[in-house]
C-alpha cells in the first residue's frame, strides 16, 4: 500500500444534520481524498462514527478553541490509533471554520488538555468545507501556514491562511508530512 493515513469521521450532532449537510460532509471528505491524493500520503481507510445532540451536548457548539479541546478530549475514538476528524455544523467564532494542533501529537493519551485532533466544520460551500477538512488534516500532519514557509507551497495551495483553494499537496509538503508519525510509510 502506498504511504498513507487512516482517519476517523466523527460527525457531532449528526441527528440535528439535513440530508444536504450529510451529502456535504461525504463530499468535503472526497475533496479532502483529492487534495491529499496528489502526492500523498493517501488517505486509506475512512472510518465513520456518530455522536448524537443528546450526547454531545455543550460540545456539539465550538466557540472556540477551549470547546475544540473539550470535544476531542470527551469523544476520542478508542480501539484504533486512526486520526480523528471531528465535524461540527458550523463554529460560531468570526475568523476560524476549523482547528488543529500543528503538529499534532500520536497516541490519542498524548495530548490530553490540549488540542488533539482536527475539528472542522461546514461553514461556506462544499469547496470551502473541503478544503478546510484538508487543511486542518494538513496543520495536524505538520504542515505551516504556506505564509510562514513559501518553500512549502506553490503561487495557490490550500495550507494559504485564507485559501479557498483545492489545489493538492505539493510534492515538497508531501515530504514533510511523511515524517510524521501518524503516517504508515
Amino acid at each position: 500500500m502506498a504511504v498513507h493515513f487512516d482517519i476517523n469521521v466523527i460527525t457531532v450532532a449528526e441527528d440535528t444534520f439535513t440530508p444536504a449537510e450529510l451529502k456535504q460532509v461525504n463530499d468535503s471528505v472526497d475533496i479532502m481524498r483529492t487534495v491529499f491524493a496528489t502526492h500523498g500520503p493517501v488517505i486509506a481507510t475512512v472510518h465513520r462514527f456518530k455522536i448524537d445532540l443528546s450526547v454531545a451536548g455543550a460540545n456539539a457548539v465550538i466557540r472556540g478553541a477551549a470547546d475544540a479541546i473539550a470535544l476531542a478530549d470527551r469523544f476520542a475514538v478508542r480501539g484504533n490509533e486512526a486520526l480523528d476528524v471531528f465535524v461540527v455544523k458550523s463554529v460560531l467564532h468570526p475568523t476560524d471554520v476549523g482547528y488543529s494542533p500543528a503538529p499534532g501529537k500520536c497516541g490519542k493519551n498524548k495530548a490530553k488538555g490540549r488540542l488533539r485532533a482536527p475539528v472542522v466544520s461546514l461553514d461556506g460551500s462544499t469547496a470551502d468545507s473541503g478544503n478546510t477538512f484538508a487543511h486542518e488534516v494538513g496543520h495536524f500532519l505538520g504542515l505551516p501556514h504556506c505564509e510562514r514557509d513559501e518553500s512549502l507551497c506553490g503561487p495557490a495551495n490550500f495550507m494559504r491562511a485564507q485559501s479557498g483553494t483545492n489545489t493538492g499537496v505539493t510534492p515538497a509538503q508531501a515530504v514533510k508530512m511523511i515524517t510524521h508519525c501518524q503516517v504508515v510509510l
